[in-house]
């Protein structure tokens, strides 16, 4: 067992550490101040007086919600794009053309985004200020995120199952669809809840695209307006005069642990897929 350190390694772990302990110690702080807010009321009746009293059940039902459809619109063109490009697409100058777009808007602001998806989804398309038209535009947000993650995940996979599966007659697409996209699912799912958690604490695009601060009822269709964690917390902390601190802090605490839902179980969903892998 080793029991000496060289300068080099206690310099690495201490930046390890710096990288760590600043996160992990507001992720506690937070919980710890939103602990006092927290209550079953607070989670499951309505807003009043300017979100000052009740609770925040349409924003966290009108989060879920977006969450939902942005992942309806999302998974099918993320992962047929990716697919694509993994599988199909020539090696050619439009392709790493492509590829270099995808990793560019990753790294756009997402108020830009928010502008996009005003001026397609609510002003050309119709669809208004309502949760479908931020959905779509959190769908577009995500979408190099997603495709990127179904590119590696299916990568990864080992190219003597696509020489296996052909050898025995299987098509181009029966191989796809049969054996390297199961192969994969961990890595795509994984990459699409990491992208969805993201998305989950976005204000900027939601908000010219249909949130609302103080809507007391729950969203009926995807083209009803709605109230959003993030928006919320946002408004309630720096707008609203008289707001309580402990709900404030409440807000964040929930928000977080809805993110790091879904980050924690994305985690734990490549950790299974990795231990059942036999190759």
């Amino acid at each position: 067992m080793k029991t000496s350190y060289s300068l080099q390694e206690y310099l690495c772990l201490s930046l390890l550490a710096l990288a760590i302990v600043p996160p992990l110690a507001a992720v506690i702080y937070i919980f710890v101040r939103a602990a006092g807010g927290i209550s079953v009321q607070f989670l499951t009746t309505m807003p009043q007086q300017r979100g000052i009293s009740g609770g925040i059940l349409p924003a966290i039902m009108g989060t879920i919600w977006l969450m939902v459809g942005t992942a309806m619109a999302v998974l099918p063109i993320g992962v047929g794009a990716g697919i694509y490009l993994a599988e199909f697409a020539p090696n050619n100058r439009f392709t790493r053309l492509l590829e270099m777009a995808l990793i560019n808007l990753s790294g756009v602001p997402s108020v830009v985004f928010g502008l996009f998806g005003y001026a397609l989804f609510v002003v050309i398309l119709g669809f208004g200020s309502s949760l479908l038209s931020a959905s779509l535009t959190l769908a577009a947000l995500t979408l190099p995120l997603v495709v990127t993650a179904t590119r590696q995940a299916l990568n990864v996979v080992p190219r003597s199952f696509r020489d296996a599966s052909l050898a025995l007659g299987a098509t181009k697409w029966q191989s796809v669809s049969t054996v390297i996209l199961p192969c994969a699912k961990g890595g795509i799912l994984t990459g699409t809840l990491l992208g969805l958690s993201r998305a989950a604490g976005e204000t900027a695009p939601i908000l010219i695209t249909g949130v609302a601060f103080y809507l007391p009822s729950l969203p009926r269709s995807f083209l009803s307006r709605f109230m959003a964690l993030p928006y919320h917390l946002f408004i309630t902390a720096t707008q609203v005069p008289g707001m309580p601190q402990e709900r404030v802090w409440a807000t964040a605490g929930v928000l977080l642990f809805l993110i790091l839902t879904m980050q924690v179980g994305a985690t734990f969903w490549r950790e299974k897929e990795r231990m059942l892998k036999k190759w």
